[in-house]
């Protein structure tokens, strides 16, 4: 055969392989027939699987020079596919440019030497008990998301594609759908399976796919804003004693409400929702022609959002937009037990600063989120609107 880059990489992996120990090597390079969709589909929906039951995982480094080169330079860590590749394995072993083991010659698993570990782990800010002992599933879809956001593939919607194992989803390869499409079908099944609405929380363009989802993934680089314990509440809080009776009825009712659901291309949310009563435009950001606005709502301090559109104006009283914060019962915590710990522990979560979603009522009992330019953080106006906490469940399109 003739010596190509391709070949010689080939015949280098073999030849690391045999030195080891081992009489077969597979490459997804020449491995898999990607001219036939049945076959490509099999091995995107089993790849994980394969890496996973690997003795060995192989891992050639083209533009490290040497073994004490650092790994941040190297696009293998940009590169959508990789992700699994890294996390599945067991056993892993990374080769320079010339084919040379990369740090100690003598080691036999980079997943247990110390100093190419934490070598990965600031390469690629995963912790290293995910590294070394990783669990493909929705557990923590936010933390996997963001793992997955600031890296790339060729044909956009292989960007999801790539993730399938990682989330252990087995969902329909659909090559030529637009990127928005893909990235929305893995966002809608890791909700339903998981109920984990972590994953609402962006900031950016909105996918025309679903408007709770984003158009892209970058926009999970950046972390969920979370409040600090040291940090003071904004807002001002009144005297208003709120009893531990009426604290409970608040519990038992978010304790039973639904969970998230994804049913024909519409999301059954719960939420607790503010009705937004005053809307103020207070300008205009000059850099980027958004549009700033005070926005006043039922039971939350006075707050500012920055959005891509301008508020329509409404000939009525009755503001058709809502603040909501998304409510899942795994909030609360596994028990759904009402005791004065639940309900102490409830009190706290609610009366702290919160990431909330603008929706736009529309008809047909449906609702529509409209994407914000920056984190829509409110607060309760007093902790009597604890127990006044109003349920729902929406249809958001």
């Amino acid at each position: 055969m003739e010596l190509t880059d391709g070949i010689t990489k080939l015949q280098s992996f073999c030849k690391a392989a045999k030195e080891r120990g081992y009489r077969w090597a597979w490459s997804d390079t020449c491995c898999i027939d990607k001219e036939s969709s049945a076959e490509l589909q099999e091995a995107i929906g089993s790849m994980f699987g394969w890496y996973r039951r690997s003795a060995l995982t192989i891992v050639h480094l083209a533009d490290v020079s040497d073994h004490a080169a650092p790994l941040y330079n190297s696009v293998w860590f940009e590169r959508g596919w990789t992700l699994q590749e890294l996390l599945a394995p067991r056993s892993i072993l990374f080769f320079t440019q010339d084919w040379s083991l990369y740090g100690d010659h003598w080691s036999s698993n980079h997943k247990e030497d110390a100093d190419v570990l934490a070598k990965l782990g600031m390469v690629t800010n995963i912790a290293p008990h995910y590294l070394t002992d990783f669990h493909p599933g929705t557990e923590d879809a936010r933390s996997r998301l963001q793992w997955a956001s600031t890296r790339h593939t060729t044909r956009p919607e292989d960007m999801a594609y790539s993730l399938f194992g990682v989330f252990n989803l087995h969902l329909p390869v659909l090559y030529g759908e637009p990127k928005e499409n893909s990235l929305g079908r893995l966002l809608a099944e890791i909700i339903s399976q998981s109920g984990d609405v972590s994953i609402l929380d962006w900031v950016g363009e909105a996918s025309p796919y679903h408007s709770c989802f984003p158009a892209h993934i970058s926009v999970y680089q950046t972390p969920p804003y979370m409040f600090s314990h040291t940090e003071q509440v904004r807002s001002p809080i009144s005297n208003t004693t709120t009893t531990h009776e009426q604290i409970a009825e608040a519990l038992d009712l978010l304790s039973t409400s639904d969970t998230p659901q994804w049913i024909g291309r519409r999301l059954k949310l719960p939420c607790i929702t503010h009705r937004v009563t005053t809307i103020r435009l207070k300008g205009t950001l000059e850099r980027t022609g958004q549009y700033v606005h005070h926005i006043q709502a039922e039971g939350l301090a006075p707050l500012k959002i920055v959005t891509m559109v301008k508020f329509r104006e409404v000939p009525r009283i009755k503001f058709p937009y809502i603040l909501v914060r998304p409510w899942h019962a795994k909030l609360i915590g596994s028990s759904a037990e009402v005791d004065g710990l639940a309900s102490e522990k409830l009190a706290m979560m609610l009366a702290q600063p919160f990431n909330a979603l603008l929706l736009e009522e529309l008809p047909q009992n449906e609702y529509r989120r409209i994407a914000s330019s920056s984190v829509i953080v409110a607060c309760l106006a007093d902790t009597a609107c604890i127990h006044r906490s109003n349920v729902q469940t929406l249809n958001v399109v």
